[in-house]
């Protein structure tokens, strides 16, 4: 989880502030990429409850965990498709997150069998 994280965190600079810092964004742009940051930093605290979760045997709450991540990582991108259309960068990180997010419940859904 911490490479996702690093991960994560990446993307917001490289991608998100680097946009927000655009003085030809519009405002509409603006408050979506706004949004992008915010559920992108609550997606790294559902990574690390889930993470604590896990260590503690809790596959319950690490389900609803990961679960919370990926509705993060959907409010995101559908601002960023209803405002850029298909955009390769947050449509290539999308697929990422939602991948490591599906593996994560596949991995935690077996341990609860």
């Amino acid at each position: 989880m911490d490479a996702t994280m690093s991960k994560t965190d990446e993307f917001i600079s490289k991608v998100i502030d680097k946009r927000l810092a655009e003085p030809n964004t519009d405002i509409y742009a603006k408050d979506c990429l706004e949004t992008c940051k915010s559920v992108f930093e609550d997606a790294k605290d559902a990574m690390k409850r889930t993470e604590e979760d896990v260590k503690a045997g809790n596959m319950y709450k690490a389900n609803v965990d990961v679960s919370a991540m990926s509705t993060n990582i959907d409010t995101c991108n559908e601002c960023a498709t209803s405002i850029y259309g298909f955009d390769p960068e947050f449509k290539k990180f999308d697929n990422w997150a939602q991948g490591i997010a599906s593996d994560c419940l596949d991995k935690i859904t077996g341990q609860n069998s």
